[in-house]
């Protein structure tokens, strides 16, 4: 009996865990309140270094605020695909100003060992469909209805030929945020951006 209680406890734990993966942060903050809340989901989160540049077409506000490279964080699956955070703050006040979510295999990887996992994903369009749906209810659950919402795949033309996509949009007076999907040859994934306006 007793092995069986530690047993429901254990899963309990796990699955209380693997959700903790999926939270996202929604208020502009200090960073030193965030690394809080990134060792609150893992005790020992995965940093990683890389360098990220913004234009002003992904962030309007670029010219306005210079960030930093951001804090990245990689987080284990919940569902199907990891999670890499990016936190982009200005470095004088250490102010949250961008944050992104991406659900990708191996976001920083290599490109030549990338193209595996890229003949991989090609085969799951459902998949990441069905990932977009579940994320966008989490995120509808924390930002209320969107301002625009796609209800199905859309298909768009390109130079490498036909890609899939979707997207939502969130936006007020205080922020911009925006959940989009892109499955096309050498991008698969699902992300979330979200910018505050002042």
């Amino acid at each position: 009996m007793t092995s069986k209680i530690i047993s429901v406890l254990v899963t309990v734990f796990i699955f209380i865990n693997a959700l903790g993966q999926e939270k996202i942060w929604m208020r502009q903050s200090k960073m030193s309140e965030i690394i809080a809340f990134e060792k609150t989901l893992t005790p020992e989160p995965k940093f990683l270094s890389q360098n990220v540049s913004l234009s002003k077409d992904y962030y309007p506000l670029a010219d306005k605020y210079r960030v930093t490279n951001p804090i990245i964080i990689e987080r284990a699956p919940f569902k199907y695909l990891p999670v890499y955070a990016e936190y982009f703050y200005t470095p004088g006040d250490s102010v949250l100003r961008l944050a992104t979510y991406d659900w990708e295999k191996d976001k920083h990887g290599n490109f030549f060992d990338k193209q595996k996992i890229w003949k991989e994903e090609s085969k799951k369009l459902k998949t990441y469909n069905k990932e977009y749906e579940r994320i966008k209810i989490l995120i509808i659950e924390q930002l209320g209805t969107p301002t625009f919402n796609d209800s199905k795949l859309k298909e768009v033309e390109s130079d490498r030929g036909k890609y899939f996509t979707r997207e939502s949009i969130w936006d007020n007076a205080d922020y911009h945020a925006e959940l989009d999907m892109v499955f096309e040859s050498m991008t698969y994934r699902i992300r979330f951006t979200i910018y505050w306006k002042q």
